[in-house]
């Protein structure tokens, strides 16, 4: 008798305990909220979007995207402005598929392969510790090195197809 006995309280144990961690589990801690980015702290720098580009205003078949995936992606309207947040190097190019612009904060130190990367935009370097950025060509090729604090506008992301940020 005892043998039948010992899987059937072993079953019940194990369900009994399976129940108390599901009902005495406390809720998931909130994620912080995302930083509001108009609100300008140390070592943040505004980005600034060009005006919408004539040529691409027509529904693009994909939207431009980055690989791995940003820390964060913003959408900005044409001529509009944000803070690239510190420790950031932050990159818009136009989405035709949104008619606006894309903004990538690329934080992590990796190298992002760029895709739909076409036409106009911008770029501002608001990594610390010194930090330089790296574009790089369809064949691998070094294109342009941004310094801390470097930024451009009307930058030309047609031949960009990777970034390295550190």
């Amino acid at each position: 008798m005892l043998d039948r006995r010992r899987p059937l309280l072993g079953g019940l144990g194990a369900l009994a305990l399976a129940l108390a961690a599901v009902f005495t589990a406390g809720p998931a801690q909130a994620a912080a909220p995302d930083r509001d980015l108009n609100q300008v702290r140390q070592g943040d720098q505004v980005l600034t979007m060009p005006a919408a580009p004539p040529s691409l205003r027509s529904a693009a078949a994909e939207p431009p995207t980055a690989w791995p995936k940003p820390d964060r992606i913003v959408h900005v309207p044409a001529a509009g402005s944000l803070n690239c947040t510190s420790g950031n190097l932050c990159v818009s190019v136009w989405d035709a598929t949104k008619g606006d612009y894309v903004v990538f904060f690329l934080y992590y130190c990796d190298t992002y392969a760029l895709s739909n990367f076409v036409g106009t935009g911008s770029y501002h370097n608001a990594q610390t510790g010194g930090a330089v950025a790296q574009f790089y060509g369809k064949t691998g090729n070094l294109i342009t090195s941004v310094g801390p604090g470097g930024s451009g506008n009307n930058y030309n992301w047609s031949p960009v197809w990777s970034i390295r940020n550190c």
